[in-house]
C-alpha cells in the first residue's frame, strides 16, 4: 500500500478490510462533488487513483467491486456499496438519484423545467403562466421558492415587476402574485432542527397546487431527492435555472444532468430551452463573451475595445481601483436600504479562497484601499466595525438568517450606549436586524467566492482568477457563472495562459442520471 496521511476517505475506508480503495474513491469523489465513480474512468484516469493510498493496481481494484460483504449488485439489497452499470455508489447515493428518477416518472405531466441563461425569460414565461392559472382559480395555492435567501428576493423582485408591467392585468390576479414571497427551500420543506430531515416527506407532502422553484442548478442530489419526495402526484412542478451554471457546491449536477436528458420518454417535452436572451446581445459585451465561454472558443483579441467586458492581463492597480472605490457609495450612504442596495452594485469574484489572487487577499486589499480613500472608514483586523460588510457561511435557524446572507454593521445608540447591529434585506424587500455579537459564522465580504455568488447579480463584476495556485478549480462553468453575475459591466483579471485553461476544463461530475434516463427511451 502507498505511504497515507490520515484524513477522512482514510478513516472511512478503514471500515471496511478488503474494500479500502473501493471505499476511499467513493469517498473523496464524493467530497468532488460526484454521485457515483464511473469504475473505468476512474482506473484509467492517474489524477483519480494516485491519490487514493490504497490503490495497487486495476484489477485488484475491480475485484473489490464484485459481491462481497461490503458490495451489492442488487441495490434493493442493503449494503454500503452499491454497483451497477459500471457505476459504484455508496448506498445513500444511489438512493437519491433513484428516487430523482422515480419521482419525476411519478409526476410526469405535472413536472417541468424551464433553462437558460441570464436575460432569457425563464421568471417572465413563469409569471405569464402564473397569470393564466390564477385568473381561472384565484385559490390556487402557490409555492415559490429557491435554494438561498438572495435568490429567493430577487424572485419576488423580478415575479413583481413583470407583474406590474401588464397594465391590463386583472386586479385581483394581480393581488394574488404581488402578495406572493418567495422562501429558501430549506423553510419551504420545513428544516428540522439538528437533522437532515424535513418536515415536509414521502408521508407529509406540501400543500401546494403549483410548486415553483429558481436557480435550480444550485440543489445538489440529496436536496433535489428530498424536493422532488416532497411534491404531491397532483402538485404541478416547475424548476428553473441555467443547465450552464456551475452545478451545487455538495455532491450532484443534478438539475443539468436531468437537461442533458431532455430526450428520454419520461423528460420528452418537459425541458423548455431558452436560448435567446434580452438583457445581453449575442453579437457583443457579456453576451457574447458568456457564450464563447461555454463553447470553449473565445478569442480575446475580439473583446479589446467592448464596452462591456475587460480583460486584464496585468492584474493592472488602476483597473482595481477603478472598482475598489465604487464600494464608498455605500459607506456614505447614511440610509441602510439605500447602503444595502449600493453595496451590491459592485462585487469582487475570486477563484479560490486563499493562495494567490483569493478572496482573502482581496478583502484585505479592498480594505486597506477604502480605509486610505474614505474618510471614517476604519476597518479592524479582528471583531466587528462600523460600515463593515459581512457575508453568512453557515445557516443559523435560531434567528433565520442562512449561508450566503449578506449584511452590513453599523454603529447603533440603544439605551445610552453603542451597539454593533448587522442589517439583512429580508425576502420581503424590508430590513432585518440582528445585534452582532449573535453572529458565529461570518466573513468580511468585499470579494467573495464565485461559487457564493450564485443567485445574485450585480451592475459592475471584477473576476480575479489565480496566476498559479488554484487554477486546477478553474473551468468554463466557473468563469460562465462569474461573468453572467454581471448587469452592465465585467472586468477580468487573469494572466492569458489561465483564461484559456479555464476554458479547456468543463465540470465533469460523476452520475448515472443521465443515463439511467435514456436507458428508459423504450420502456
Amino acid at each position: 500500500m502507498k505511504n497515507s496521511s490520515l484524513d477522512v476517505h482514510n478513516v472511512f475506508a478503514n471500515r471496511f478490510k478488503g474494500c479500502e480503495a473501493l471505499a476511499y474513491a467513493l469517498s473523496s469523489k464524493l467530497q468532488d462533488g460526484n454521485m457515483c465513480i464511473n469504475i473505468e474512468d476512474y482506473i484509467n484516469n492517474p489524477d483519480d487513483h494516485t491519490r487514493n493510498p490504497f490503490f495497487t493496481e486495476p484489477d485488484e481494484f475491480k475485484a473489490q467491486t464484485a459481491e462481497g460483504a461490503y458490495v451489492t449488485h442488487n441495490p434493493d439489497v442493503l449494503k454500503p456499496f452499491v454497483v451497477v452499470d459500471g457505476r459504484a455508489y455508496l448506498q445513500r447515493y444511489y438512493r437519491y438519484e433513484t428516487e430523482i428518477i422515480e419521482n419525476i416518472k411519478r409526476l410526469r405531466d405535472n413536472f417541468h423545467i424551464i433553462t437558460g441563461g441570464p436575460g432569457t425569460g425563464k421568471t417572465y414565461s413563469i409569471t405569464g403562466l402564473l397569470i393564466e392559472m390564477v385568473g381561472e382559480n384565484p385559490d390556487l395555492k402557490i409555492a415559490l421558492a429557491a435554494p438561498t435567501g438572495k435568490a429567493a428576493a430577487r424572485m419576488n423582485e423580478s415575479i413583481k415587476q413583470n407583474v406590474e408591467n401588464r397594465a391590463d392585468l386583472n386586479e385581483k390576479v394581480k393581488e394574488v402574485l404581488t402578495q406572493l414571497k418567495a422562501k429558501t427551500l430549506h423553510r419551504l420543506l420545513g428544516s428540522l432542527p439538528n437533522t437532515v430531515f424535513f418536515k415536509h416527506n414521502v408521508q407529509n407532502r406540501l400543500p401546494y397546487d403549483i410548486v415553483i422553484v429558481d436557480e435550480c442548478s444550485m440543489i445538489d442530489g440529496p436536496l433535489m431527492a428530498k424536493l422532488l419526495n416532497a411534491i404531491g402526484s397532483s402538485t404541478l412542478l416547475y424548476l428553473l435555472g441555467d443547465k450552464d451554471q456551475l452545478a451545487s457546491v455538495e455532491a450532484g449536477s443534478v438539475f443539468g444532468d436531468i437537461c442533458r436528458a431532455r430526450d428520454s420518454r419520461p423528460l420528452k417535452a418537459r425541458v423548455e430551452v431558452k436560448t435567446e436572451s434580452h438583457r445581453f446581445d449575442a453579437h457583443k459585451g457579456i453576451g457574447k463573451f458568456s457564450q464563447a465561454v461555454i463553447e470553449g472558443n473565445c478569442n480575446l483579441e475580439d473583446f479589446t475595445n467592448d464596452e462591456q467586458v475587460t480583460i486584464n492581463t496585468e492584474y493592472d492597480e488602476a483597473l482595481f481601483k477603478e472598482y475598489a472605490i465604487k464600494y464608498q457609495d455605500y459607506i456614505i450612504e447614511p440610509d441602510i436600504k439605500l447602503a444595502l442596495a449600493k453595496l451590491n452594485e459592485v462585487r469582487f469574484l475570486c477563484a479560490t479562497r486563499e493562495f494567490d489572487h483569493s478572496v482573502d487577499e482581496y478583502n484585505k486589499k479592498i480594505q486597506d484601499y477604502l480605509k486610505r480613500k474614505v474618510e471614517g472608514f476604519k476597518p479592524k483586523a479582528e471583531g466587528f466595525y462600523h460600515n463593515q460588510p459581512i457575508i453568512i457561511t453557515q445557516n443559523d435557524y435560531t434567528h433565520q438568517i442562512f449561508n450566503g446572507d449578506v449584511a452590513i454593521i453599523r454603529e447603533c445608540e440603544k439605551d445610552g450606549r453603542t451597539e454593533m447591529v448587522a442589517h439583512f434585506e429580508d425576502m420581503d424587500g424590508g430590513i432585518k436586524t440582528i445585534p452582532a455579537h449573535y453572529l458565529n459564522h461570518y466573513q468580511t465580504m468585499f470579494a467573495m467566492t464565485i461559487h457564493k455568488s450564485q443567485g445574485s447579480e450585480f451592475n459592475h463584476v471584477m473576476v480575479v482568477l489565480p496566476e498559479k495556485k488554484g487554477r486546477q478549480l478553474l473551468t468554463r462553468e466557473l468563469l460562465y457563472t462569474a461573468v453572467t453575475r454581471a448587469r452592465e459591466r465585467v472586468a477580468i483579471m487573469s494572466t492569458s495562459e489561465t483564461l484559456a485553461l479555464s476554458m479547456e476544463k468543463t465540470v465533469n461530475r460523476a452520475s448515472g442520471i443521465t443515463q439511467r434516463f435514456n436507458s428508459l427511451k423504450d420502456e
